[in-house]
């Protein structure tokens, strides 16, 4: 149930990006290499998530934050209602590192039930087809 949750949470907030070619996973995490430096693939990055209704949470010149509260309302909220304490979160974390004059970028995708709690959970969405379609948003940014 917790895995049908996560899946169905992730296609809705990375549907506007189809593909889902590439190869990652919570193993190998989503990567970009750009030769735009590192405030300009942060901005680059928070425009594209921006308009999928994320909001930044953190910045900072080697790390990004990016979360969107999930609606009460919905029925993945309405499945999980249970045992999580306050609305989950969906929450893309971003790692920038200057390597002779380019920018690696290494992404993370997690769900974040009870957030905020003790007892907050961080599912990994990388291991679903969402960690593709995160892979595809941090490309079209190169």
């Amino acid at each position: 149930m917790k895995r049908l949750f996560t899946l169905l949470v992730a296609t809705m907030l990375l549907a506007a990006c189809q593909t889902t070619s590439a190869k990652v996973s919570s193993e190998k995490p989503p990567h970009i290499e750009t030769s735009k430096s590192v405030s300009a693939a942060q901005k680059a990055l928070i425009n594209e998530l921006q308009g999928m209704g994320f909001k930044v949470v953190h910045k900072s010149s080697s790390s990004l934050v990016m979360e969107q509260v999930l609606t009460p309302n919905s029925s993945e909220r309405k499945q999980h209602a249970s045992y999580s304490d306050g609305t989950p979160r969906s929450q893309v974390r971003f790692a920038f590192t200057s390597v002779q004059g380019k920018t690696n970028v290494s992404g993370k995708f997690d769900m974040l039930i009870n957030p905020g709690k003790p007892d907050q959970e961080r599912v990994t969405l990388l291991d679903s087809p969402d960690g593709a379609r995160l892979q595809n948003v941090m490309n079209r940014i190169k």
